[in-house]
């Protein structure tokens, strides 16, 4: 996919549709006594969490897949407009009793690791790498790694010319350069392990 197509992906907004529709139902079981009514709450709040993080792992696994052996930027771009709906989705309350964000925590590891790629921001995340209050402390070096591999190839393989464009050129050198650093990362992390 040479760039997104500027909307959430339909399988997606078919998926968030039918979990609003099915919390919804939560919010209107008849509550006869209090206590029904405060089950029936949790209840609809642990069914909304496990959802909203089922999702955000089965969209990193399906990020990070093998069988997935090349990923372009457009396609990241994509994928970055589907979160956001998830995010959204999270952000707009679906069940009712959610303490501040904590719903949209469920996606905070992607959402991490697609502003770092999307912003290219490769000297933040390297420079402040295992400091508390790094921009991008949920991402993973080895999930990093993984997918800019994955765009590594993209690039390779998009134009048999782009190695004679000066511009395409840098821009392999600086894939080349953080991946040899985020290696090094992993490789360090699984040395103290």
């Amino acid at each position: 996919m040479p760039e997104s197509d500027g909307q959430a992906s339909g399988y997606l907004m078919d998926l968030i549709n039918f979990l609003r529709s099915t919390f919804q139902v939560f919010t209107h079981l008849p509550n006869n006594c209090n206590d029904h009514a405060a089950m029936s709450g949790k209840v609809a709040q642990t069914a909304c969490m496990s959802a909203c993080k089922h999702l955000s792992t089965s969209l990193m696994q399906m990020l990070l897949d093998s069988e997935l052996k090349q990923i372009s930027m457009g396609a990241v771009q994509q994928f970055n407009l589907d979160v956001i709906q998830c995010e959204l989705f999270a952000s707009s309350e679906p069940v009712p009793g959610f303490q501040g964000d904590t719903l949209q925590l469920a996606f905070i590891d992607l959402r991490q690791l697609l502003d770092l790629f999307m912003v290219w921001d490769w000297s933040t995340y390297l420079a402040d790498y295992g400091q508390p209050t790094s921009k991008y402390l949920r991402v993973n070096p080895s999930t990093a790694l993984a997918l800019l591999e994955k765009m590594k190839d993209t690039s390779k393989k998009n134009n048999i010319f782009s190695q004679f464009r000066k511009n395409d050129r840098d821009k392999q050198k600086l894939i080349e350069t953080v991946v040899k650093q985020l290696r090094s990362l992993v490789n360090g992390m699984s040395q103290h392990s």
